[in-house]
């Protein structure tokens, strides 16, 4: 179930959830980010400042189909499109999962506290609806929350993603920060297992009680974002400026060839948002071009 999304504006974004891989014939071009605008009426979305019919969309969530009403400005998705019109569209949310407790400033989903910019207001004082959270991780390795909705559509699945912190083999146990995670039971051959190991990202899908349970564990491989234009947040730089790292999770090469929009290379800084078009350099992910947003 490799992805081929994740970043995040969330992030991204930083691939983000449960996509597969996609080969469609039809579609040439691959976007990760925010959703702008949704328009009910011409069943169509904005990502990019680029308006894409979803009328051909196959839309889908962990692999679950999603009606286009259910889409939302805010949400990150992976979208392969075509003169206008796309043809697959993955909503890529990093945490899914019940909300236990609400406030204007904070929320609880699968255990986990996250600090939020009061953007769960109609969540304040509530509990037992399925969320997804869209975000990144920051220099400081803490998740900055950009957008919440609900996702009370979704079939009972818990989500959550980042790096591997620890891992006990022996025992099927790994951790991300305070999150034990029970591999147990999950569905995963030798190689898969073999690529388990600290500072992996991952993403597990199963069910969250005391520690999450998970059924399915995805090991992200960041040459799969190759061919794709992402949009996310510069959280790490070097100080020549060839290397800075998207969404807390994906480093990339920058290169004398890189080209710079809407600002120049001197520009760029821990904190700059960005599009990042990414290509495969010889098992390097490098960036052929980097717009400033």
């Amino acid at each position: 179930m490799k992805k081929v999304a994740v970043l995040l504006l969330g992030s991204m974004v930083l691939t983000g959830c449960g996509s597969d891989e996609s080969s469609d014939s039809r579609a040439s071009n691959t976007y990760m980010g925010e959703i702008e605008s949704v328009n009910a009426h011409a069943d169509s979305m904005t990502v990019n400042a680029m308006a894409l019919s979803l009328s051909n969309a196959r839309i889908e969530l962990n692999g679950h189909y999603v009606d286009s009403t259910e889409l939302e400005p805010g949400m990150q998705v992976d979208v392969e499109y075509d003169d206008g019109i796309a043809y697959e569209v993955d909503i890529d949310p990093e945490i899914v999962g019940i909300a236990t407790l609400v406030t204007e400033s904070e929320i609880t989903v699968n255990g986990q506290v996250f600090e939020h910019a009061n953007i769960a207001k109609d969540l304040v004082g509530t509990n037992a609806n399925r969320v997804m959270l869209f975000g990144y991780v920051d220099q400081t390795g803490k998740w900055v929350i950009n957008a919440i909705h609900k996702a009370n559509f979704l079939p009972a699945e818990d989500l959550y993603e980042g790096k591997i912190t620890s891992i006990e083999k022996a025992s099927s146990h790994f951790n991300i920060g305070t999150m034990k995670v029970d591999y147990s039971n999950a569905g995963m051959d030798y190689e898969d297992l073999a690529e388990l190991k600290v500072n992996a990202w991952v993403e597990v899908e199963g069910h969250f009680s005391t520690d999450f349970k998970a059924y399915d564990v995805d090991v992200e491989d960041d040459l799969d974002l190759a061919n794709a234009e992402v949009e996310g947040y510069v959280t790490a730089l070097n100080n020549d400026k060839t290397l800075m790292t998207l969404n807390g999770r994906v480093d990339v090469v920058i290169t004398e060839n890189t080209r710079f929009e809407d600002g120049i290379k001197d520009e760029l800084k821990v904190g700059s948002r960005v599009d990042v078009d990414l290509i495969n350099n010889a098992g390097q992910l490098q960036a052929s071009e980097i717009e400033f947003d």
